[in-house]
């Protein structure tokens, strides 16, 4: 059992949840659209969420005079030379599968051009970080909904129904919850070791405040899902008031911990999975 804990630990410091739920959302947009990506998009999809996420990481821990104090720092701190050994490979097979694969061709442009964005972002945020830090959290959920959404959207050959706009709003907003609950939960050790995040600007009542009425918000746009458009998205409209939901609920249960209420949301982005059942 703690061989299976350990190894659990592992994959969830290595943000590999979050790649699965990258790659859950992707299929969530393609089902939605009635699109279907390659196997080799997906792979490079995983790919460079796991490089972003792990970039952040490590771009964390080099602020870091002594060793951090969460759990998922410290061990990028601890392994930070294989992890950026392992990024980088990962970051030239994107790069190869890009050039050689004909099937990604389509990628390359938009591609370059999100991932140019997002260089710069978090070039922005290593050298301005507390000055925006505000924007952190709504950033990098819009870069990741832009992220698990565009393959689909450039494979759909007829237009775009406005439905994927809602959905892609309703995404986001629970992409942003989620990274703003983590800070929440995290703002006492990021204070303590030096990084910035929303809590910089906002004191964690408003903050809570804050989280509580973008879920009313939320659970506003499902009700008009629900009542404004036909059955044949209400499959979609429920997987995504049910994350929604999740997270309001752990959110307001103070007395989990900290680190078991980062897994439980975390693995909830691997819900939009359930859409390939029906």
């Amino acid at each position: 059992m703690k061989t299976l804990q350990k190894l659990y630990n592992y994959f969830n410091f290595l943000s590999l949840d979050v790649v699965l739920g990258s790659l859950a959302g992707m299929g969530f947009f393609a089902h939605l659209l009635r699109v279907n990506p390659v196997i080799e998009i997906y792979l490079v999809l995983g790919l460079t969420v796991w490089i972003i996420y792990t970039l952040d990481h490590l771009v964390d821990v080099r602020k870091t005079k002594n060793q951090p104090s969460s759990p998922r720092h410290k061990f990028h701190f601890k392994y930070r030379k294989p992890i950026s050994f392992a990024m980088t490979f990962a970051f030239i097979l994107v790069v190869a599968m890009l050039i050689f694969l004909q099937t990604l061709h389509f990628l390359i442009v938009p591609g370059v051009i999100l991932a140019g964005v997002i260089t710069l972002t978090l070039c922005l945020f290593y050298f301005f970080g507390r000055k925006i830090a505000f924007l952190k959290e709504f950033l990098i959920a819009l870069f990741y909904i832009l992220g698990i959404a565009l393959a689909p959207y450039l494979l759909k050959q007829t237009p775009i129904p406005p439905q994927f706009y809602l959905f892609g709003v309703f995404y986001f907003l629970i992409a942003w919850i989620n990274l703003l609950i983590l800070s929440y939960l995290d703002r006492e050790l990021d204070a303590k070791d030096g990084f910035n995040s929303v809590v910089n600007w906002i004191t964690p009542k408003k903050l809570s405040s804050f989280i509580l009425c973008l879920g009313s918000i939320g659970i506003g746009l499902a009700v008009y899902l629900f009542l404004g458009q036909v059955s044949y998205f209400h499959i979609y409209t429920s997987i995504l008031l049910v994350m929604l939901l999740i997270h309001i609920i752990y959110f307001l249960e103070r007395n989990k911990n900290r680190e078991t209420i980062r897994k439980i949301l975390e693995v909830c982005f691997l819900i939009p999975f359930l859409v390939f059942l029906f």
